[in-house]
């Protein structure tokens, strides 16, 4: 009995080096169960696994802790490399999100996509959102793309009213004219939005801007219309389902008028953007005499400007 019960006991060798003869009731990731293999009718005693070295059960099997642990460590080492290298690159990443670096006199530097060099003002974009900023800041504005530093140095006016500079011109010439591209909107070579355009127009030509305005108008309008016609359109295919032909036919004449009212206030809004923006160009167009075209609600007109 004395060599069976030798034979069937499990060993717990501690990280001290202490070793344990015990019957082994219940294993968990933290801690391991068991009773002293010369009293199995005794108490149940509880030990830590972070004071288990390793486990010599009676069928031969060995279990080290110590090496589990270490490839823990491993695993979650690799895991926090993995994630530092993960955000290096997305901080490497954002770092592409600008193209110029703008340098204030107090010190601060502004990361944007710059959009205008003007002698009072320098614009750029950052987070899809338009920005200004008083020459009177700006020490030198550097352009990563090319390398070119425009240096500002801080402009005012002094007491007599007089621009006076303390530093060289800026290279770039202020504004721009704004191409238009499949639907796009191209300006002082980058591609900007229709409302980066309207605050373009409100700034440098308020004329241009008002008939800008007058366009966005028309296009809530048409689409209200349009919304009115399809929905009375859609009613007449209703009346059409229950055979009530006379209704349908009445509703579908009705719906023809907002139809072509909202296309046509659509139509017209496309041409009052293309005269907004025609206008805004008109002062760097250098043509004594120019021909233009107009499409109205009320018709279609061709100008000579001169």
């Amino acid at each position: 009995m004395a060599s069976i019960i030798a034979f069937a006991q499990d060993i717990i060798v501690t990280t001290d080096a202490q070793k344990i003869e015990a019957k082994i009731l219940e294993v968990s990731k933290s801690e391991i169960k068991y009773k002293e293999i010369d009293n199995l009718e005794g108490p149940t005693f509880v030990l830590s696994t972070d004071e288990i070295n390793s486990i010599i059960y009676a069928n031969g099997k060995v279990v080290l802790y110590s090496q589990t642990k270490t490839d823990e460590q491993k695993q979650e080492k690799s895991t926090s490399q993995t994630s530092t290298t993960s955000s290096t690159e997305q901080t490497t990443t954002n770092v592409t999100n600008y193209n110029s670096e703008i340098l204030l006199l107090s010190g601060e530097i502004i990361k944007g996509k710059l959009m205008e060099l003007a002698d009072s003002y320098v614009a750029y974009t950052l987070d899809a959102k338009y920005h200004t900023i008083p020459a009177t800041q700006v020490d030198k504005v550097t352009d990563l793309r090319n390398g070119e530093v425009t240096k500002y140095g801080g402009t005012n006016r002094g007491n007599n009213g007089t621009k006076t500079t303390q530093s060289t011109t800026p290279k770039k010439s202020s504004g721009g004219r704004i191409y238009r591209d499949n639907g796009e909107y191209f300006y002082n070579g980058t591609y900007i939005s229709s409302k980066e355009v309207a605050r373009i127009l409100e700034r440098d030509s308020y004329t241009a801007y008002e008939k800008w305005q007058q366009a966005n108008g028309m296009v809530v309008g048409g689409a209200i219309c349009i919304g009115i016609g399809s929905g009375m359109a859609i009613g007449g295919l209703f009346a059409l389902l229950t055979k009530n032909y006379t209704a349908c036919i009445i509703v579908d004449c009705i719906a023809i008028a907002p139809l072509c009212i909202g296309i046509g206030l659509t139509a017209g809004a496309s041409a009052k953007y293309n005269q907004a923006i025609d206008l805004y160009n008109s002062k760097y167009d250098h043509a004594a005499v120019q021909l233009r075209w107009s499409v109205a609600p009320n018709g279609v007109g061709l100008a000579l400007a001169f």
